[in-house]
């Protein structure tokens, strides 16, 4: 028989995009799927959506659960699924409708992760990945090659993760944490020891202005990013390969600047700035130099920055 994907949907607030998510899973040329809808407490007509939708598909499995965060929704989907194969759809993004069965190409080969790729909905580019090749990787391989491409992103959807490899090491996201997959992807990677980049272009990201990603107010997505940033300092300081250490260090800073600058979140005052965490784990001579602006002067590097980005 062919193995099963179980396709995790967290829902919260998306009304006016459930329907094309919802459509764009059960409409899949692959048959052996189960599509688990997680309503996250959500105040809208989404619990009613989810029960009509499981109420015209038994493949469709639905949760109903108090608010609890998107990476709540995504563990309480992992509670219940039956498929040897993992995949996440946020619920305002949609699949292209071959999704499954592309990547079923590829699941007799017991990789941990199968690596995929996403268009920008309105865009031209895709996630920027690693050149695509015919060669399985360990964790730790792939991480240092797309490293030193500068070319890792860290959102969960765009990889499909074997079930027995996710329970082996008890992989689940961090309760109440913004930015959970820049937490959880680098940990799966690590644990990973056989990955392949597939190429397959599958995953439809929609941009939405009210997204958390788009909000303005930045300061809780850096209370949150600094913590993680915190963790994975601890977990990288164990990895024996001294070249990737210091580029995992350095991507963190990297993620931070980042927050630092699209945030601006020098006009809050020193809490959000943490310079010596930005200083002691710069390795790169590019993050280096930016870091040394920040250390100058955090406002002056906000406008800098921000009038690249004009």
């Amino acid at each position: 028989m062919k193995p099963k994907f179980s396709i995790i949907v967290p829902i919260y607030k998306v009304e006016q995009y459930l329907e094309k998510c919802v459509l764009s899973l059960v409409n899949q040329t692959y048959e052996n799927i189960e599509i688990i809808l997680v309503d996250d407490g959500s105040p809208d007509n989404c619990p009613k959506m989810c029960d009509d939708f499981g109420g015209t598909d038994s493949r469709i499995v639905v949760l109903h659960k108090p608010n609890g965060g998107l990476s709540d929704a995504r563990n309480k989907g992992l509670e219940v699924a039956q498929g040897e194969y993992i995949m996440f759809v946020d619920s305002d993004d949609y699949i292209a409708p071959n999704a499954c069965e592309q990547f079923a190409e590829f699941v007799d080969k017991g990789y941990d992760i199968l690596i995929g790729d996403a268009e920008i909905e309105g865009g031209s580019a895709n996630i920027a990945h690693i050149e695509k090749k015919e060669k399985i990787y360990t964790g730790e391989d792939y991480l240092l090659a797309a490293l030193e491409e500068n070319k890792l992103p860290m959102a969960a959807w765009l990889n499909v993760y074997r079930k027995a490899f996710l329970d082996k090491y008890a992989l689940r996201f961090k309760y109440g944490r913004l930015h959970e997959d820049e937490e959880f992807t680098p940990r799966a990677f690590l644990k990973a020891e056989r990955i392949f980049n597939t190429g397959v272009v599958f995953y439809h990201y929609i941009i939405r202005e009210n997204s958390i990603t788009t909000q303005k107010d930045k300061r809780k997505n850096a209370e949150s990013l600094f913590q993680t940033c915190i963790e994975l300092q601890t977990i990288y300081s164990l990895i024996d390969n001294v070249k990737l250490k210091k580029l995992l260090c350095d991507s963190l800073v990297a993620k931070y600047l980042g927050m630092i600058q699209t945030g601006n979140l020098a006009q809050y005052g020193n809490k959000y700035l943490h310079r010596g965490f930005l200083l002691r784990n710069a390795k790169r001579l590019k993050t280096k130099f930016k870091t040394f602006i920040f250390a100058l002067s955090p406002k002056l590097y906000c406008y800098v920055y921000n009038r690249k980005l004009e």
